[in-house]
């Protein structure tokens, strides 16, 4: 990944496009393919150069912990990198212990549905992280939650997305 400098990472940032579902590979794929695809697309959001988003000892802690499911023959598939996404970009406010929970709560719901769950998280965050970014707050942030859920979800994204803030701004001084 090409190095940039903070004023052009943090309009990279308001650019910020997390795959959905539908782009994430349709097929197995490796360890080694899983750190680059998710480092490829979250790399962004570190602004220490020694950052990476994910290693492949963090993949085997959060299979470890049932955070994530365990490979199938050493494979992951399209499930694994939806829910690997989602805990690298909590874990910068929450503890796993939290993130697990908060994956109980959505997978025990009546109507989950994981594909619907993973992109409404993607266009939440990309949402909250333009508005902050742009306006320094989330004040002028218009998305319509119809549930407990949604709103439980958008509570979470939007303390990700300050804490993300916060850290830009320090990065500044």
């Amino acid at each position: 990944m090409q190095k940039l400098n903070y004023d052009d990472k943090v309009e990279k940032l308001k650019e910020i496009k997390l795959p959905r579902w539908h782009d994430l590979p349709d097929f197995d794929i490796y360890m080694d393919q899983v750190v680059n695809y998710i480092n490829l697309h979250l790399d962004i959001l570190n602004f220490s150069d020694d950052d990476r988003s994910i290693t492949p000892s963090m993949v085997n802690n959060y299979v470890k912990n049932s955070i994530v499911k365990a490979p199938i023959k050493k494979h992951y598939k399209k499930y694994h990198l939806a829910y690997l996404i989602v805990v690298m970009i909590l874990k910068r406010v929450y503890s796993l212990s939290d993130i697990s929970k908060m994956i109980e709560i959505q997978t025990k719901m009546e109507e989950s549905n994981l594909e619907l769950a993973y992109d409404t998280f993607g266009l939440y965050f990309e949402k909250c992280l333009h508005c902050v970014i742009t306006n320094g707050n989330l004040e002028s942030l218009d998305i319509d939650v119809q549930n407990e859920y949604q709103s439980l979800l958008l509570n979470v994204v939007e303390s990700v997305v300050l804490k993300i803030y916060a850290e830009i701004k320090l990065c500044q001084n």
